[in-house]
């Protein structure tokens, strides 16, 4: 075999790879899209977010997936939910859904969250820039910093009523007086239930932005920056933790691909070996359009004619898989046992190969089809003279 006809093999694997990995890319993407996969990892990670953690106390992975409903219904955040209007996607997702979450879901949720509407969000949601409003010696030497508010935060809603307690005490230190009207927004509007761990992060965050600038003004504003690079650091890890479990999905998607088309890469290798016209065909389709990716009328004319050319994937191949090498009947169920273990492995191998993703083989393709044509063309001899005056 030399090497024009293995390049020539190569290339047709390469091909029947990319074709079915562009639809198992749909295939998963209308999945992920009728299951919301996206919005509901986005949802799962702020959720571990502001609990500070799975291996976090139960009662602050609750008060974090009440906070973060109350997130999504704020009007910067719903406003992002694009919930699909299509009568088949909604009974889908409605048959999918969690009857527990129907109480509290009545919505999709958004598959993109920007750092600064999310930071934007939990500070207004928490109340912060109100308090700052409230604060004792804002811009003196002795000024209260954002740090001493969040410290406080918690004792505000079982403090602020009682002028006995230590809590009170602590209130008095960094607002001053305590008015009716502060009580009042205490008790009305700051949110019932936060995460202790969330406000131990926040008040981190608020040293970092301490350190950095000293006004208070200037400190909320480099604190929502803090908040946003701390949202967007947590998002990178969640976005691998999806990426990780899409893959695993691929697989599954890939084997379950290669099984019903009956994609067996050792029967691949062997047809394409053994049939120079099938060879050729999907050879000379790979090199003369390699557009097709982005061309669905070009991708239609190479699947008509790979159908004609007889691409050997399909079950209509099966016979020929299971060709027995010998008719005596002692030797027929160990070839038969084996032929189905390496039509098996066949499968397993596709399907890994399909998962790769299309943008993988397509990259593939086009510096196999470089070395097919002997290389990329050569500048024009014009172009490396000298412009003549």
């Amino acid at each position: 075999m030399n090497l024009p006809v293995v390049v020539d093999i190569t290339l047709g694997l390469v091909f029947i790879y990319l074709i079915l990995s562009l639809l198992a890319s749909e295939i998963q993407e209308l999945i992920a899209t009728l299951l919301q996969w996206r919005a509901k990892h986005l949802k799962l990670s702020i959720e571990l977010l502001l609990s500070g953690g799975s291996e976090s106390d139960k009662s602050d992975i609750i008060n974090a997936i009440k906070l973060v409903q109350t997130l999504y219904n704020d009007p910067l955040i719903n406003t992002l939910n694009q919930q699909t209007k299509v009568k088949v996607e909604k009974h889908f997702r409605k048959l999918t859904r969690n009857p527990d979450e129907q109480v509290i879901e009545k919505q999709s949720g958004p598959s993109y969250l920007p750092s600064e509407t999310f930071a934007i969000t939990l500070l207004d949601t928490l109340k912060i820039p109100q308090l700052v409003n409230y604060v004792k010696y804002p811009s003196e030497e002795t000024r209260t910093n954002l740090h001493l508010i969040l410290a406080s935060y918690k004792e505000l809603k079982k403090g602020i009523n009682d002028p006995t307690s230590a809590s009170y005490t602590k209130i008095q230190e960094v607002y001053g007086d305590i008015d009716q009207k502060f009580i009042d927004f205490i008790n009305n509007e700051l949110p019932d239930e936060v995460p202790d761990s969330l406000i131990k992060s926040l008040a981190v965050i608020a040293q970092r932005s301490r350190i950095k600038v000293g006004d208070l003004t200037e400190e909320i504003n480099q604190f929502k920056n803090e908040v946003e690079t701390w949202f967007d650091r947590s998002m990178d890890r969640a976005s691998g933790v999806y990426k990780r479990n899409a893959k695993g999905v691929a697989i599954l998607i890939g084997i379950s691909i290669a099984f019903l088309t009956n994609t067996d890469t050792f029967h691949l290798i062997k047809r394409l070996s053994e049939d120079s016209v099938i060879r050729s065909t999907i050879a000379q389709s790979a090199s003369q359009r390699i557009d097709y990716i982005n061309d669905p009328a070009a991708r239609r004319d190479i699947e008509k004619l790979l159908g004609n050319a007889s691409i050997p994937i399909g079950w209509q191949n099966i016979n020929q898989q299971f060709e027995l090498l010998d008719t005596t009947k002692s030797n027929q169920v160990y070839i038969r046992i084996s032929q189905v273990i390496k039509l098996i492995c066949g499968w397993v191998v596709s399907g890994l190969a399909i998962a790769m993703g299309a943008p993988f083989w397509f990259d593939i393709l086009n510096k196999i089809i470089n070395v097919r044509n002997a290389g990329p063309k050569p500048v024009a001899y014009t172009k490396d003279q000298p412009s003549q005056k």
